[in-house]
């Protein structure tokens, strides 16, 4: 006898305030046997109104199959599992169908790719499927054998003369390169006899840093200054910028995210979403000083009820319902800091990926030095700071050409 639930596990921690998040769990009892299996988090409030009162949003309803899909496969595992294991069954709750593809066909290569392997984000998994699309429109029906070093020097040329970037094309290469070296040295589904197509003597992938245009010193300063606004919308958008660009120039996806319990006294501590998954060494802490000015806008557009500083997402989201949150915000943001572009006629659009450039140019200009702003930006080493401050270096070019007649 097997009965499966969705749980709140609460055990031990019945008196936590409203904020806290439990455990969500699939509760197996099987014979005298209780199993919690993890599933999320969630606090009380969310628990009632997705399961309890059954809330009819789009959120909650498919929050609530996807646990449907869990319980679902609770019971086929006990099914098939005999004699019984708790720790077996255990291991096949948290273990993914992957039957491996039986074609080198690149666009299933990458659609296995992208459902089995655990450690890229949704958005990487979003930049592969755009990848598998662009080349879908190159060559349809493509397989292994058609990635040759010629393949990727005809895509790239292709490509370039269609009028995308280096550094799209570069990205392009790079997800198809980790398709070829994933099935070749991981999963070993690319037979021995192929040639592998990147590397000494077969296709390069260039590093490419380009140039970027940056603020002058009195345009950041007529932004902080800028009292005059035509909508509620700009004021918000502005102040947002304003706090990326004062807390270190973090990207707005890590402020996005940021929890009131990330203030530790006198400063803002946290980790940067990008590096979670792309680093597995020399992972850094960010650590913002709380300045009287950084206080002021945190006072200003915090939200004191909810545990996220912006307020607004909550707990529980999934990582799809996170990035789609995430896109539509910054588009509404982006909006309003394009009205503050016009009003002050600025040299360089004003938008949320430009408070990082702006934080680092503020810094060079006062002769902070590299390794410091490197430190205050959170790269990993001294070569990526480099890289980074000499894409801000456009401006120079006035410096050197001054004298020419």
């Amino acid at each position: 006898m097997a009965k499966f639930k969705v749980w709140l596990d609460t055990r031990g921690k019945k008196d936590a305030d409203k904020n806290y998040t439990f455990n969500l769990t699939i509760r197996a009892s099987i014979k005298s046997d209780i199993i919690y299996l993890n599933i999320g988090k969630m606090t009380k409030q969310q628990f009632e109104r997705i399961f309890i009162k059954k809330a009819t949003d789009k959120n909650s309803i498919e929050y609530r199959e996807k646990c449907n899909e869990y319980l679902t496969k609770c019971e086929k595992i006990f099914s098939e599992l005999n004699p019984f294991s708790r720790n077996r069954f255990r291991e096949l709750f948290y273990e993914k169908d992957k039957q491996l593809p039986n074609t080198l066909n690149v666009k299933g290569l990458f659609e296995y790719y992208i459902k089995n392997y655990d450690d890229i984000k949704q958005k990487t998994r979003d930049h592969y499927r755009t990848t598998i699309n662009v080349l879908e429109t190159y060559h349809k029906d493509l397989t292994i054998g058609h990635i040759t070093t010629d393949f990727m020097k005809r895509f790239a040329k292709k490509k370039k003369e269609e009028g995308c970037s280096q550094s799209t094309i570069d990205s392009h290469s790079r997800n198809i390169r980790r398709i070829v070296n994933y099935f070749t040295y991981e999963v070993k589904l690319i037979p021995k006899t192929y040639e592998y197509p990147f590397g000494k003597g077969g296709f390069s992938i260039k590093s490419f840093f380009p140039k970027k245009l940056v603020l002058k010193n009195d345009e950041i300063k007529a932004i902080v200054d800028l009292k005059d606004f035509d909508t509620p919308n700009q004021e918000y958008a502005r102040d947002v910028w304003l706090l990326l660009y004062r807390c270190n120039g973090i990207n707005f996806v890590d402020l996005l995210r940021m929890r009131w319990e990330n203030i530790k006294g006198e400063y803002l501590i946290f980790f940067r979403k990008k590096t979670e998954t792309t680093r597995k060494n020399n992972i850094k802490e960010i650590t913002v000083p709380i300045t009287p000015k950084v206080r002021e806008l945190l006072d200003k557009l915090g939200v004191k009820d909810s545990p996220y500083i912006l307020g607004k997402v909550h707990e529980g989201y999934t990582e799809r319902t996170f990035e789609n949150r995430n896109d539509v915000i910054k588009q509404e943001i982006n909006r309003g800091l394009k009205g503050i572009t016009k009003k002050l006629n600025l040299s360089v659009p004003l938008q949320l990926k430009t408070a990082r450039d702006t934080y680092a140019t503020t810094l060079k200009r006062s002769g902070v030095s590299k390794d410091i702003i490197g430190e205050m930006l959170g790269h990993s080493n001294s070569i990526v700071t480099e890289h980074y401050l000499d894409s801000l270096d456009i401006e120079k070019t006035f410096d050197v050409n001054k004298d020419i007649f």
